[in-house]
């Protein structure tokens, strides 16, 4: 997992321009700093030595509101990498939660699962609830802790 320097400094590298002669050069950390100091944008002021503790692993644990200057900073550029808070710190994006449709896919990919559904669909109301039932007793013995039946 990278640290916050390391993906710090990759927004560097990926932010990286050709000067005159053609060589892709980083922008400086001083030209970065002063960028965000002179964003009106925001109130975050931030320094060079500031900026440098958190490309070199010294300084880990930013506010917020220096994390956000810093990603509007990188975003104003052209970038190939992620460009975001969470990508800076590096969360995970939340998961989405499945679609009803997409677990009922998945489940009903599956043979057993398609069988029992099939025999299920010829039993009348009556077994079908009974068949629930069933199925409801077998899914709480697996919740349930086992006997006490292992005593010495």
């Amino acid at each position: 997992m990278a640290t916050l320097a390391e993906r710090l400094n990759s927004w560097f590298a990926d932010a990286a321009t050709a000067d005159t002669v053609g060589r892709l050069r980083e922008p400086s950390t001083s030209e970065v700093a002063q960028a965000i100091s002179n964003d009106p944008s925001h109130d975050v002021t931030i320094s060079r030595s500031y900026l440098t503790a958190l490309r070199n692993g010294s300084q880990t644990n930013p506010t917020v509101s220096v994390l956000s200057a810093i990603v509007k900073y990188f975003q104003s550029r052209d970038m190939t990498l992620p460009v975001s808070v969470s990508a800076l710190i590096n969360e995970e994006p939340p998961a989405r939660p499945a679609e009803p449709q997409e677990e009922w896919a998945a489940a009903l990919a599956d043979r057993q699962v398609q069988s029992i559904a099939m025999r299920a669909g010829q039993l009348t109301p009556e077994l079908r609830e009974q068949l629930l039932s069933i199925m409801d007793v077998l899914d709480d013995s697996k919740k349930s802790p086992a006997s006490g039946d292992d005593k010495a």
